[in-house]
């Protein structure tokens, strides 16, 4: 059979998967070369090919691929300034995308665009308008078969949305039926790939994003074989899973307090799992905050996506923007969304309004650190939005927010109750978290710490004058600023280090202030060279960096505090400790997770402990967290926990 050989109809319409199944998998299968502009591209179009890319292949099939990138406002005045080419600037944005988009998971339809590259199948090129700051936006293609060939042109982008979910139309122009429009369209594309277009711009794909994307991919793929010849832990080990799933199921609403590397997460994905498998559901939402944490999930969801048929993921947080889509399709759809309203835009209240009553009742939604969702702008914005949807899950290792009743009663309204618990010291004892040895170091307020302390008290007492009293939390909030950012503790730690140096490797350390870090970077330097900081704003790259092991200690404030998942992470030093516990269980929760690398992991918690004052009353905060943790650090492993 041959190109000519398929009756083409003038026009495919989506619906029933008709562009693709009457369109696009014939051509392709009786083709050799395959030539596509569109102004997005996704590869998850591959995914749905099927067996004709295969097909496509083995007759040395390839494809010229044309497509663009949107380039960011502030993109756009770098250019203008002529500090930087568009290429350069272009080439940068395109690892971004591919750092967010193809190093979180990988699917079929990522894994396929990687072979293809790899075997030198296509060749991407770029296009950008010569003029304005829209993106190249639009969407012609052409199949050839030796001297034959059929144009076509439309509304369809190349991605798995557009071609089963949108309302879409492309029309088809064979050359031997209509020779004139066949070559018009074949001349178009010919025109922009090889850069005489008058509109538009064409760049090549540079070389350095396209090692990017096989690196990522390839990583990926190392990374999923070592985790299947990872001998399975016994399923004794993970029996609170079944039992919390079980739990929730009956309950259809209510918190579950896990502790950090317990699964949380993937107790949430076997709920979803199940409930779809029973015909409960048809439609997921899962939110959290914190971007690290939303590109975890998004890994996790890519590979849940794979095990539902027909469903698909829409993302709504940072560059990706899928929430429209979701809105338009939410049945068979899983949406993975900030639940930080920013800029007067707010996608989850957005998403929630957009159900009706009878979706809201086939839904899941699954808040991710639970904690967060008590916040006063939550409750203001989130407040009632739930009410109709049937099943309600909450994830936190530290569900309660400490001194806070309102945020509180809005998570039992908004979610319900806590119904299955799963703590530290159980996770210890069952061997699904690392033991540890606490390392408390004592040290005595200088005497600049006292006078801050007093400034704080005069500043309590100047706003009760002016009639605008302190709160009980502004005033702990201040205090704690001074002990935690005490100069005293910094020859403690100088000293103390100097002696078991081997602390600081994979180690993290977290501070208050991008200030106080200066003087413990100092001390670190002594002991080792690859440390690097973290702060709010910076390049992503360092946390993968640190990942990876490239650098062995990483300080930081309060970023990775959240989602964070490196097995190998040995050490936390709390130079920044909380009076409530939930800020610290999320912090040494980063290196109390096992290592199948060193099964008889034994992690280090450094702490620092105020000394009371002669004339004080009981115990201090630090006192009653270095209890705590002294408790914790003396549970090992039980044969039958």
């Amino acid at each position: 059979m041959a190109l000519r050989d398929i009756a083409f109809e003038d026009d495919y319409r989506s619906g029933a998967r008709t562009l693709v199944d009457h369109f696009f998998r014939p051509a392709l299968g009786e083709s050799t070369n395959y030539w596509r502009a569109v102004g997005y591209f996704s590869s998850s179009s591959l995914e749905l090919f099927g067996a004709p890319l295969g097909e496509f292949l083995r007759k040395d099939g390839r494809i010229r691929l044309i497509t663009s990138v949107e380039l960011r406002p502030e993109d756009m005045a770098v250019i203008q300034s002529r500090k930087r080419t568009r290429a350069e600037v272009c080439a940068d944005r395109l690892e971004e995308i591919i750092e967010s988009q193809f190093g979180e998971g990988i699917g079929a339809g990522i894994d396929r665009l990687a072979r293809l590259l790899e075997l030198e199948r296509l060749e991407i090129r770029i296009a950008l308008p010569r003029h304005g700051s829209g993106i190249y936006h639009e969407k012609i293609g052409v199949f050839f078969d030796g001297d034959d060939y059929v144009s076509f042109t439309g509304s369809a982008n190349e991605s798995r949305f557009a071609f089963e979910e949108n309302s879409e139309c492309v029309e088809v122009y064979p050359s031997w039926s209509e020779p004139r429009r066949a070559a018009r369209k074949r001349a178009h594309f010919d025109a922009i790939w090889n850069k005489v277009d008058d509109a538009v711009e064409t760049l090549e794909f540079p070389e350095a994003a396209r090692r990017r994307l096989l690196r990522k991919v390839e990583e990926q793929r190392a990374s999923s074989n070592r985790r299947s010849e990872l001998t399975p832990d016994p399923e004794w080990k993970w029996r609170h899973q079944r039992e919390a799933t079980e739990k929730f199921i009956a309950a259809e609403r209510g918190v579950l307090n896990m502790a950090t590397g317990t699964g949380k997460t993937r107790t949430a994905l076997r709920i979803a799992r199940k409930l779809v498998d029973s015909g409960e559901i048809d439609t997921i939402i899962v939110t959290t905050d914190g971007t690290d944490l939303l590109k975890q999930w998004r890994a996790e969801l890519l590979r849940l996506r794979a095990e539902l048929p027909g469903f698909q993921l829409f993302t709504d947080f940072e560059q990706f923007r899928e929430l429209q889509e979701f809105t338009l399709a939410p049945a068979k759809a899983i949406l993975l969304v900030s639940r930080r309203a920013m800029g007067g835009r707010d996608p989850l209240a957005a998403a929630m309004r957009s159900l009706s009553t009878k979706e809201q009742r086939r839904t899941l939604l699954v808040h991710d650190e639970v904690h967060k969702l008590g916040s006063p702008s939550n409750r203001d914005n989130l407040t009632g939005l739930s009410d109709g949807i049937r099943f309600l899950l909450g994830l936190s290792a530290t569900p309660e927010r400490e001194y806070d009743v309102e945020g509180n009663d809005f998570i039992t309204a908004h979610i319900g109750p806590e119904i299955f618990r799963f703590e530290l010291g159980d996770a210890i004892r069952r061997g699904i978290l690392a033991p540890f040895d606490y390392y408390p170091l004592p040290y005595r307020l200088t005497v600049d710490d006292r006078e801050r302390l007093k400034d704080v008290y005069r500043r309590k007492a100047a706003r009760a004058l002016a009639g605008e009293p302190m709160s009980d939390q502004e005033l702990w909030t201040e205090l704690a600023r001074v002990y935690k950012t005490s100069e005293a503790k910094l020859p403690v730690f100088r000293d103390f280090i100097a002696g078991c140096p081997d602390l600081l490797r994979r180690s993290i350390i977290f501070v208050e202030t991008t200030e106080y870090a200066r003087p413990v970077l100092e001390i670190v330097h002594r002991h080792r060279p690859d440390f690097h900081t973290y702060f709010g704003g910076e390049d992503a790259e360092t946390l993968r960096r640190f990942a990876r092991g490239d650098l062995e200690c990483l300080i930081t404030c309060h970023r990775v505090s959240e989602g964070i998942d490196i097995q190998s992470l040995s050490s936390v030093i709390l130079f920044s400790s909380s009076r409530a516990r939930l800020e610290t269980i999320q912090r040494m929760g980063r290196c109390l997770r096992s290592d199948p690398e060193d099964p008889g992991k034994v992690a280090s918690v450094v702490d620092f402990v105020r000394q009371p004052d002669p004339d004080a009353a009981g115990p201090n905060a630090d006192d009653d967290r270095a209890a705590w943790l002294a408790e914790l650090a003396s549970i090992r492993m039980e044969d039958d926990a």
